[in-house]
């Protein structure tokens, strides 16, 4: 039950490094990021994501990494939206 005033979220849980679901969260946002790129889009500026999963990785920072990972997604997301709508165009001319 909901009490006022009661928070159980531990930020120092959060943030301990957890190999395992660091490897099954790489593959998860790899699997993502290989479904947006198989129909050709290429995301802008990887090897800054890149980077930033490395740095978080060798922090052992659980959130820095997450936040790394969903950014990378975002950007092969973004990627192959723009990519559909420059297919949409072409085809209506």
């Amino acid at each position: 039950m909901y009490e006022a005033g009661y928070n159980d979220w531990n930020p120092t849980r959060e943030q301990v490094w957890n190999e395992p679901e660091a490897v099954w969260l790489l593959q998860h946002a790899g699997a993502k990021v290989a479904e947006f790129e198989s129909a050709g889009a290429q995301m802008t500026q990887r090897e800054l994501y890149h980077a930033r999963l490395v740095a978080a990785h060798d922090a052992r920072d659980m959130a820095a990494y997450r936040i790394a990972l969903n950014g990378y997604v975002e950007a092969s997301r973004e990627a192959s939206r723009k990519k559909r709508q420059r297919k949409g165009r072409s085809d209506a001319h």
